[in-house]
């Protein structure tokens, strides 16, 4: 059964765990280095699969960038490579290189379970430090394993169909 989420990536009724800017709960230094993190949690043998499947490309460059634009709500391909000009933690990750929207675009039709995954860790741990910081409400560890991690695995899907969506508008 297809579970419908509005345009933040929430089942219609249900509260938000986080707000759709992780960098309004961990500032961006602070969430920059959770998506360095959760490139580090990629198993070797992904990366190299997600490298066959676009040679040329700086794997852990562009799942970096993609993870952080979209955890602060950045998911038009075209957007964040203008970002690259404006914005100075975008060109940080970039370190240098202007990927083309083109390539933004192919990398995340490709590597969505990747791209799925590191922002699901993002999320994990921007809720973990939520709730150090008495913002989130404990309901329990079994939750947070169930519920928590559905919602998240959702939003992060959320996230991806919104920046595929963007993509096709603009090839229109």
């Amino acid at each position: 059964m297809e579970t419908k989420l509005n345009n933040e990536g929430i089942r219609p009724g249900r509260a938000r765990a986080l707000p759709p800017d992780l960098s309004q709960v961990m500032g961006c230094r602070a969430l920059l280095q959770l998506c360095f993190d959760a490139v580090q949690q990629i198993a070797p043998e992904r990366l190299a699969e997600a490298r066959e499947r676009i040679p040329g490309c700086r794997t852990e460059m562009l799942i970096t960038l993609l993870t952080y634009c979209y955890s602060v709500g950045i998911y038009d391909s075209w957007d964040i490579e203008s970002a690259n000009r404006t914005d100075r933690t975008v060109r940080y990750i970039c370190a240098g290189t202007r990927p083309e929207w083109q390539t933004l675009r192919r990398f995340r039709r490709h590597n969505r379970e990747i791209l799925r995954d590191s922002l699901v860790h993002v999320m994990k741990q921007t809720w973990a430090f939520h709730f150090e910081t008495g913002e989130a409400d404990y309901a329990g560890y079994d939750w947070f394993e169930s519920e928590l991690i559905k919602e998240f695995t959702e939003t992060a899907m959320a996230r991806l169909d919104l920046a595929a969506l963007l993509d096709r508008a603009d090839a229109d």
